[in-house]
């Protein structure tokens, strides 16, 4: 097949280029001026047969999100963004590019900076960003090799320009705080409904009336009543933003330099965390001679984190399991700081924790740099140019602290818990470092000849990224290398009719090198129907392409290193010799190795249409999008037989569909002074497993054929009234006693007769990934003001409340929500199942009882600005002055409202979810 491939290449290259010494014809090429970045090159808007969203910089600048990931939210059809927390300096945004491309598993895009792959977003300012290219099909991102299958997210940073300097400086700053926050009960409501929960166990209570007395009336010491919320966090955190860009440039030399500062504290209240960042960035191009140019990129970036001695999971979750009686934060004298409470639950103390137990200060270094040659060989052949460069990435992580311990006094016994120890040396608490090391050769060819229009790219691409950890001793992962040569050969007839096609030669080292070696293709068509002469004089359609594409691309980044390897582990020992004295080890297999082992491969389809009517004030881009992966790596745990061991390899072998539709609509209109646009994107996607490794003794447990979002669960029927209907179902439960409250689960599988709740009673009751997900887009102007609003949204998916918010538990804390558990002998219009104080419970598993619609709608971002016109700007020396205000995340609109539904874990184990205001202005010289 891969020889078919490069025939096919080669005879369309070679066909074209001997056309165009035959014909010389002259007639007029309409011009499309819109160029569309790709792997290595560029095409004219209207010659490209592939689907690619583009994101322009201003699309990028009104928003507070200083991280370039979340930035992204609601910015293009085909690109999938969902926030994880608001968590100081880091970003913990999911991207996805059409859905679940692999079902879920793996499915984050390939990052490209500046044609160097083996970067993060993250390395990277949002001012530096020029565009973001959205690489969708197999046309698209064949060039960039065997990781570039889920889709890729090509970034471009700001290079100068031939014309007048231009300066700017940027200034923002505003408070965040949480979307929502879980909220608990106090120590009284707690004891009695914990008194509650043991009663329903058959247990007595251990709180007395007096005791519950005393939380509510009179805290103490011995009765601590403790708000962790409040006590701890503030109200919000402040954050700053400053950036200053010089841009401009001759015929000769042209330059980018950018030089950005955030700023940014937690939401403790006590030694609030404290972040800071600085970049900077210098991107120099020079044209050395006529045929000659050169290009020499650097940049780099600081992050700065100074925190107490505990990370912001443990933070948030001891706020959402220390209980308000577990301990008083201070004992002897009420209020007394010299003395800290303690508690034989939990055994720490929040503010010692926080204030005695040390700090880390966290320094992450990034250096980027891109040396490059461009020779422009015209003189020896109209059209063609070589070209290459050479990075050199450098990232460092490196922690330094104390670990420092604190004493806490027993309130009972007056006994002295732990020592204080609150000086010590500064330690190494971590050490990480990456470097990415990459080359790349390109060959372009570019004609045009009457109706003809050609292009050809090829390129040779080489990384090694290698990494290290010195803080155990040195540790070595495996380096990471990867190897394409490519090419791409477009070529468009009479400006109406293009076929592509593209091939890539791709090396992993992750297999033998009998299957080191893969060579995939791809071909697309494009039919420029506005051109033909039954549409090229239409007033209502400007432009009308119908494109479509197919091909088989490989991946290997779902392969660890090694697999095709034996290996033997230490398993055990036994001494011999005299007195025993020699000690002699065991082994046993750890891996069994697969010699076939080989890329996973994805076939891929997209047929789209692309328009602009209405003089261009309405644009419209849709696509139908078939994605097909097969051989993706799995442990054959049921594809071989059991006689053939306990430990079985991994082999090539399961496979999953993904289908949908992405498109976006925009109209953009001009009356007056009055300025708009308005527009939407969505996509629809749905994956399924075609084929998976499983071994089910029911067929309703299988996912072969089903989603593979698909949620298995338990499905429910409300909540048992009373004992006869309990007699009545005449069930019991493997997860425990079933009485009135208890959630009535469906026993569906009763084959053996037994009547009992258990794994083989669950079936697919929901699914975990939405199926939509869309945004709106509004972009207002009149004489100066500006209203640009982005709303993203998505549906089609179900959520459990089954975080400790809502499972009030065994010792839990218990939150507000426990305040409407059911209580034996009154469980109407309970809005949840009878407490317990056990941690195994029949009600409190993953059942349609806790099942919601997780469907959510979020105004991701709104700016109001106002520019002034030039007889204002111009009195201190400026070009331009914008003002703004800005917000994000300000309004969410879901059926859950005790918790974020983005990510329903945020404020209990991890950093809250944020909703930011500021104000700021931009100056331009």
């Amino acid at each position: 097949m891969k020889y078919y491939i490069l025939l096919v290449l080669t005879t369309i290259t070679m066909g074209v280029v001997s056309a165009q010494q035959k014909n010389i014809d002259t007639i007029t090429k309409i011009k499309v001026e819109e160029k569309v970045k790709l792997p290595f090159g560029e095409l004219n808007q209207d010659k490209l047969v592939g689907a690619v969203d583009v994101i322009k910089a201003d699309a990028l600048s009104h928003t507070s999100d200083y991280n370039v990931e979340s930035a992204l939210a609601g910015q293009a059809p085909g690109l999938i963004i969902s926030k994880g927390n608001g968590a100081p300096g880091f970003d913990t945004t999911w991207m996805k590019v059409r859905g679940l491309s692999r079902g879920g598993n793996s499915d984050s895009p390939l990052i490209v900076i500046d044609g160097i792959a083996n970067r993060s977003l993250s390395s990277i300012a949002l001012d530096e960003v020029e565009s973001i290219q959205v690489l969708k099909d197999v046309t698209a991102k064949m060039l960039y090799g065997s990781k570039a299958a889920n889709g890729v997210l090509m970034v471009t940073t700001k290079r100068g320009y031939n014309g007048t300097k231009k300066v700017s400086f940027f200034v923002e700053s505003g408070f965040k705080s949480a979307t929502v926050l879980p909220e608990y009960l106090n120590s009284a409501d707690y004891a009695t409904l914990y008194n509650q929960a043991r009663i329903n166990d058959g247990l007595d209570p251990v709180y007395t009336d007096q005791q519950i007395s005393d939380y509510r009336n009179n805290p103490s010491p011995l009765n601590p009543d403790v708000d962790y919320n409040s006590e701890f966090l503030k109200n919000n955190a402040s954050f700053t933003r400053f950036n200053a860009e010089l841009i401009g440039g001759d015929d000769k030399t042209k330059y980018f330099l950018n030089l950005g500062y955030i700023r940014e504290d937690g939401l403790e209240k006590l030694r609030s965390q404290d972040f800071n960042r600085l970049n900077i960035r210098s991107n120099l191009d020079y044209q050395v001679n006529k045929s000659v140019s050169m290009f020499l990129d650097i940049a780099g970036r600081m992050d700065i984190w100074d925190r107490a001695n505990i990370n912001n999971n443990e933070f948030f979750n001891s706020l959402s399991s220390h209980r308000p009686n577990d301990y008083a934060l201070y004992v002897g004298d009420y209020g007394d700081t010299d003395n800290l409470g303690w508690s034989p639950r939990v055994a720490t103390n929040l503010v010692g924790e926080l204030t005695r137990s040390g700090y880390v200060k966290t320094n992450n270094y990034y250096a980027q740099t891109n040396l490059g040659l461009n020779i422009d060989l015209s003189s020896i052949t109209s059209g063609l140019s070589i070209g290459g460069y050479v990075t050199f990435d450098f990232y460092n992580n490196v922690g330094l602290g104390k670990s420092l311990q604190y004493s806490r006094v027993d309130p009972i016994t007056e006994t002295r818990i732990g020592t204080d120890v609150l000086t010590g040396s500064e330690s190494r608490m971590g050490d990480d470092t990456r470097q990415n090391l990459g080359i790349v050769g390109t060959l372009d060819y570019n004609k045009s000849w009457g109706k003809n229009d050609l292009q050809i790219n090829f390129s040779a691409l080489q990384q090694t990224l290698i990494r290290k950890s010195t803080l155990d001793g040195p540790t070595t992962q495996q380096d990471d290398k990867n190897m394409n040569f490519g090419g791409r050969v477009n070529y468009t007839f009479n400006n109406k009719y293009t076929v592509e096609g593209t091939a890539s030669y791709m090396g992993s080292d992750k297999f033998t090198k009998a299957n080191r070696w893969g060579l995939f293709g791809a071909g697309g068509l494009g039919w420029i129907i506005s051109n033909e002469n039954f549409l090229k004089n239409s007033s209502a359609v400007n432009f009308l392409k119908l494109k479509g594409s197919f091909g088989v691309m490989g991946y290997d980044n779902s392969f660890d290193y090694l697999l095709y390897r034996d290996f033997y582990v230490a398993n055990g020992n036994l001494r011999t010799g005299p007195k025993n004295a020699v000690q002699e080890f065991g082994w046993r297999a750890g891996q069994i190795g697969n010699t076939n082992l080989t890329f996973e491969k994805s076939r891929e389809f997209n047929i789209g249409v692309e328009a602009s009517l209405f003089n261009n004030k309405v644009a419209i881009e849709a696509n139908y999008f078939n994605e097909y992966r097969y051989d993706m790596p799995a442990v054959l745990n049921n594809a071989l037989p059991d006689f053939t061991g306990e430990l079985k390899p991994i082999g090539n072998f399961n496979e999953v569909s993904n289908t949908g539709v992405d498109f976006f609509v925009r109209y953009k209109e001009h009356i007056g002074d009055f300025n708009f646009s308005i527009g939407t994107n969505v996509i629809f996607s749905k994956a399924v497993n075609e084929v998976f490794d499983e071994l089910n003794e029911y067929a309703h447990l299988n996912r072969t054929g089903q989603a593979t979002d698909a949620i298995f669960g338990w499905q429910a029927d409300g909540l048992y009234q009373n004992e006869a209907e309990i007699i009545a179902d005449n069930v019991t439960s493997s997860y425990g006693e079933i009485i009135p409250g208890d959630v009535r689960l469906l026993n569906i599988v009763n084959d053996k007769g037994d009547n009992v709740i258990d794994q083989f009673d669950r079936k697919i009751i929901g699914n975990s990934f939405p199926r939509t997900h869309y945004a709106l887009n509004l972009d207002l102007e009149y004489k100066g003001f500006q209203l640009f609003v982005i709303g993203q949204g998505v549906s089609g998916v179900d959520r459990f409340l089954n975080t400790s918010y809502y499972w009030n538990v065994g010792e839990n804390k218990y939150s507000n929500y426990a305040s409407g558990a059911a209580v034996p002998g009154s469980v109407a219009g309970a809005s949840s199942p009878r407490l317990t104080s056990l941690s195994q419970s029949h009600s409190y598993r993953n059942s349609s009882y806790w099942l919601t619609n997780g469907a959510f709608f979020k105004i991701r971002t709104m700016e109001l600005s106002y520019n002034f016109d030039e007889n204002v700007s111009s009195k201190i020396g400026a070009n331009n002055l914008k003002l703004f205000v800005r917000g994000n995340d300000l309004i969410t609109i879901s059926d859950i409202k005790d918790s974020d539904p983005e990510n329903m874990n945020a404020g209990i184990n991890a950093y809250p979810m944020y909703k930011t205001i500021s104000l700021g202005l931009k100056l331009t010289y």
